[in-house]
């Protein structure tokens, strides 16, 4: 681990700075006096003197030539907010819909990242698409949609054109205190009709590095200020029960009724306009939805489940690193949190720390024991230095304190700590870097095999680096990474320890300027996991091809040739892999993901453990019959048997169909079916929200649960609820 910590010191300290390249573009924000009247109309006198943005090209297969569609931008801002004036040729029919909020993507849509801080290291997303429907989240590296800040957009259809208006008001964003580079500006424009993305600046896909750094300069905001911003959010929740048995013979038990009820609190002020500090108390879950059905049977590794809380959504972005090491639905019944996320100087900063009553699942933290979490505190930091040009230093440390289960015979807490150093930057346009060293400590009491308990405190290390080549024909990606066999990571996940990873990928690019192909990829990945004797426990080698289509079709084919450890034996499972994707169609859209060949039946024993063929199937179709009528439809498969033509020995199709209907941008009722063949148990889940803003709103809705008794379903369990939020804001 000295090693590594040596190596990305020295990496991020003498690697070459990438080559300048052309001049990066600018563009004025034009100051306009009063305020601007959002309509979507762009008929207000303010904007006849903002220069104009007008040179998108295509990225993509076809990079850098002209898009079908011409696109238009101006920016103006007042003493509260940045507007920006989009207009938008449609000489093709428009392909968008009156959705959700951050539900625009598979539609026509425009967005505008901005990086306040001028670095290219992190974006703030804004979109809107042609009817008005919102877009917002974070750019690091992936764009993350979950995050949702209060801000103006409409828009209006025409004749062969759409236009749009998006004003954010300065105080919804982090600004840098004293402001040392011009922010930068980088806007995207998706038209699925002809499966066209058009961007400005144009986006080189093969240089290495985050898309902002090749963003253009957005001048003339040095003097601008967020001010001091104070958010105060509760929340109520309170729902009637109602749920019965049936016995053997399918009589039903009288309802037993019941009631619950919550409440809690989230308050958000700006330290300084870069800096802000999260308080809350029982915060809200936001579980309206349950979380989407997956398969566990037949698992090796614990299922996981996405982040859904906006306590822990604002600001997560910066407790990101390589090794990806916060899964925070670790931290189940928080009691309360305090959290604080921007820029300290040029230091990106953020501290969490929360109070949680415990229960949550420890499976796949690492080495050790695993079972529930107790009532305990959490801490997490992390810190990252950016400099140069995409180039950074970060520190991370967590922590866990678990009470003691029974004090008062002598019980004590258990703990686990974990500190970590990272270093990522670019050697060349092409060629870029990334590494991470993590040292864990624990303490623990395990069964000492006499009846009693026995405190052990051992200690881990993790380790990686990784490599990466890209350029339009082909790209190369290496990587290696270091797992001890004592770490343990109860903030995060990690299934194997004392393992080593090798990974090496390959892509060739062919872009036919005929034919139905928009571009052909032919790649080649290869993974080996050996444990800490040099055993293989798990190999990959998996030669595909990927093909995009002109005509909005996806293709992806592969053969994957896997050999894994599985207790004492090994096992060989090749399997053939397809993936098909059809969006010719804006009423009809639909996926198919098929995977067949061999695999593990993982039992207890070797004994009960045994080769199997193996089906899956991942299906998925979107219908709109409307533009306010959305049926989203999935069926995910799992069948395994001795051989392809037997008998299912294990056979789960897990069904769902989400109904939502948008009645106008803040007004909907969703309805969302669920069922699991395995459990033979169906969740139906209905929903009525208006949503004035993010954080002002008004949920009623009913679940119902029914279950299979003698091949019948009965309803056995029911609720009815209501939520509501408001949010003041100064």
């Amino acid at each position: 681990m000295r090693r590594l910590i040596v190596l990305s010191i020295v990496l991020s300290s003498f690697a070459a700075s990438p080559s300048p390249g052309a001049e990066r573009p600018s563009v004025p924000a034009t100051r306009i006096a009063g305020k601007l009247h959002v309509d979507g109309r762009l008929d207000d006198a303010a904007w006849a003197a903002a220069p104009a943005i007008d040179a998108f090209r295509l990225a993509g297969a076809r990079e850098g030539q002209i898009p079908a569609e011409s696109t238009l931008v101006k920016v103006v801002y007042d003493d509260d907010r940045i507007v920006f004036g989009i207009w938008c040729s449609a000489r093709r029919p428009l392909r968008a819909s009156l959705t959700p909020r951050d539900r625009i993507t598979d539609g026509d849509h425009i967005s505008m990242h901005l990086d306040t801080d001028g670095d290219g290291q992190r974006a703030y997303i804004f979109g809107v698409n042609p009817y008005g429907v919102q877009l917002d989240g974070v750019l690091t590296g992936d764009p993350d949609f979950k995050w949702d800040a209060v801000w103006e957009a409409e828009a209006q259809r025409g004749d062969g054109a759409w236009t749009a208006e998006i004003a954010v008001p300065f105080r919804a964003m982090r600004l840098p205190t004293h402001a040392t580079r011009p922010w930068r500006l980088w806007i995207r424009r998706e038209v699925s009709a002809w499966n066209e993305v058009a961007s400005w600046p144009l986006l080189v896909e093969s240089q290495a590095g985050g898309v902002m750094l090749q963003a253009a300069d957005l001048t003339g905001l040095d003097g601008v200020n967020g001010g001091k911003n104070l958010t105060v959010e509760p929340y109520v929740f309170g729902a009637l029960l109602g749920t019965r048995a049936f016995d053997g013979d399918g009589v039903a038990s009288p309802w037993s009724h019941g009631e619950a009820d919550d409440a809690g609190l989230d308050v958000q002020t700006s330290v300084t306009p870069s800096l802000a500090l999260n308080a809350t108390i029982n915060p809200d879950f936001s579980q309206l939805e349950a979380d989407r059905l997956q398969i566990g049977a037949n698992r090796r590794f614990p299922l996981s489940y996405p982040e859904k809380r906006p306590f822990f959504l604002e600001g997560g972005e910066v407790f990101q690193s390589p090794l990806n090491l916060v899964y925070s639905r670790r931290m189940s019944d928080p009691d309360w949190g305090l959290k604080w996320t921007g820029r300290i100087g040029g230091v990106r900063t953020g501290t969490l720390v929360v109070r949680d009553a415990g229960g949550a699942s420890l499976a796949g933290v690492g080495a050790g024991p695993w079972g529930l979490s107790q009532r305990g505190t959490w801490a997490l930091t992390r810190e990252t230095l950016p400099y140069g040009n995409g180039q950074g230093v970060g520190l991370l440390f967590a922590g866990h304190v678990q009470d003691a289960e029974d004090p008062a015979a002598g019980g004590t807490s258990t703990s686990n700590a974990l500190m970590g150093i990272d270093a990522q930057g670019r050697f060349s346009d092409h060629w870029s870097y990334e590494s991470q060293a993590v040292r864990s400590e624990s303490r623990f009491d395990v069964d000492d095999g006499e009846g009693g308990l026995r405190r052990e405190s051992p200690g881990g290390a993790m380790w990686v680096a990784r490599l990466n080549h890209s350029s339009r024909g082909a790209e190369i990606g290496l990587g290696y990474r270091h797992v001890g066999e004592h770490y343990r990571n109860e903030i995060g996940t990690e299934n194997r320890t004392g393992v080593d990873y090798r990974r090496v990928n390959g892509q060739l690019n062919f872009f036919p300027k005929a034919g139905p192909f928009q571009r052909l990829s032919l790649l080649q990945g290869c993974l080996l996991i050996h444990d800490h004797t040099g055993r293989l426990d798990y190999g990959e080698f998996t030669p595909s091809i990927d093909w995009a289509l002109r005509s909005n079709q996806f293709v992806w084919t592969a053969m994957q040739f896997m050999r894994e450890h599985w207790l004492s034996r090994d096992y060989d499972t090749p399997r053939f892999h397809v993936y098909y994707e059809n969006n010719v169609w804006r009423a009809v859209s639909f996926a198919g993901d098929f995977d067949a060949g061999t695999g593990v039946w993982y039992g207890d024993d070797d004994a009960s453990s045994y080769s199997v063929w193996q089906e899956t199937y991942d299906l998925s179709a979107t219908v709109r019959p409307t533009a306010w009528i959305t049926v989203e439809s999935t069926a995910n498969h799992l069948r395994l048997a001795n051989h392809a033509g037997d008998p299912s020995l294990l056979s789960v199709w897990l069904v769902g169909a989400k109904t939502t209907a948008q009645f106008t941008r803040r007004l909907s009722v969703r309805f969302y079916p669920q069922y699991d063949s395995d459990s033979r148990h169906m969740v139906l889940n209905g929903l009525a929200g208006y949503v004035l803003h993010p954080g002002t709103v008004l949920y009623v809705g009913v679940n119902s649960g029914w279950d299979d008794v003698q091949r019948r379903e009965h309803l056995t369990s029911r609720q009815v609820f209501a939520k509501a939020s408001y949010r003041f804001q100064r």
